[in-house]
């Protein structure tokens, strides 16, 4: 990993066909960010359901979805944020059956999702709401 962290912000249009630069972004900060094969796989994953689940909260084919992908000295962060409807997670309970009914197989619930990821942060503030999806690096002890 380098000393200095970097990112890159994309705002996408309501298609989900542009989830493959969403995944290459991803997959780039990773791989930067020292993450082995599992867990770049796993932010992956995390990352493009989360945008495929947000992407049907924004108002109209108009509206876009702002994704900030940011890598650290001990971790990714993925931001995914959008004007309009509220994400619909009110807390821990909520979170953990989200997506659960009717989910199709291979869909990510709340709890697949904090599988795939370490940490999940929601703000809504002004209109906007924010979902972070943060993955951390553990990385071996270094040998004497």
């Amino acid at each position: 990993m380098a000393a200095e962290s970097s990112r890159v912000e994309l705002r996408l249009s309501n298609d989900p066909l542009l989830l493959g630069a969403v995944a290459g972004a991803v997959e780039h900060f990773a791989q930067r960010a020292g993450l082995d094969t599992a867990g770049q796989t796993d932010l992956i994953a995390a990352a493009e359901e989360a945008c495929r689940d947000t992407f049907k909260l924004l108002p109209g084919n108009a509206a876009m979805l702002g994704v900030i992908v940011q890598d650290f000295p001990d971790r990714v962060e993925i931001t995914i944020e959008h004007q309009g409807e509220a994400l619909p997670t009110a807390g821990l309970d909520t979170f953990a059956l989200l997506g659960a009914e009717g989910a199709a197989p291979g869909e990510l619930t709340g709890l697949a999702l904090l599988a795939r990821v370490d940490r999940v942060q929601y703000q809504t503030e002004g209109g906007t709401s924010r979902m972070t999806l943060i993955k951390y690096v553990h990385r071996s002890p270094a040998k004497p």
